[in-house]
Formats: structure tokens, sequence, C-alpha cells
């Protein structure tokens, strides 16, 4: 929608369960493909199996943070595990300049 790329991107939903189910938004952070260099960054989480049901081998990219209206969801494409999640709670606290989690 108007200056946003127009593609599907898989992306990891960081909102809160409350607000996933009953608020008309939820805030995401969109993958890219995997690669060792990206997968180093700290704000940077790793995705390959086991660490989510991917399929593909991609990164959640926290520095790129975004809420999206709910329509805007497709489907789901995995889940990630409880230590990702971890991970990904602390790639978004270092790039949001939070206490570190």
């Amino acid at each position: 929608m108007g200056a946003e790329p127009r593609k599907t991107r898989t992306c990891v939903v960081v909102s809160n369960d409350i607000a996933n189910r009953f608020g008309q938004a939820i805030t995401v952070i969109p993958t890219q493909a995997y690669s060792a260099e990206r997968a180093g960054r700290a704000y940077m989480a790793d995705l390959r199996r086991p660490r989510s049901s991917l399929t593909d081998d991609r990164v959640a990219n926290a520095s790129m943070v975004m809420t999206y209206d709910r329509t805007r969801v497709t489907g789901r494409a995995g889940k990630v595990s409880s230590q990702t999640l971890a991970e990904i709670d602390r790639a978004l606290a270092m790039h949001l300049g939070l206490a570190h989690v």
C-alpha cells in the first residue's frame, strides 16, 4: 500500500496475543533470506531449523519493525521456538534501545 513494496513477505508477529486476537493492527518484523553475515548482526534473529518450522532459511530483521492492519495477514508460514522468540526479543530491545531483555 502506498510506498510499501508490492509483495507478500514472511514476517514474525511480535505484538502481544491479546492485541493480535482483538486489535485491528498487528506488529511484525519481516524476514530475509539467510546469510551468515546477516545472522551475525545483533538486530537479526536466525530462523533456520530447528529454530523455526519455516521451510526456507530466513533471518528476522528487527530493524524493520512495522505495524499493519490485521487484514494484511494472509496466512501462517510456521512457528518459532521459545529460544528463538527470546532471541527476537533481544534483537528488538537492541534495535529500539531498550533495557536488555
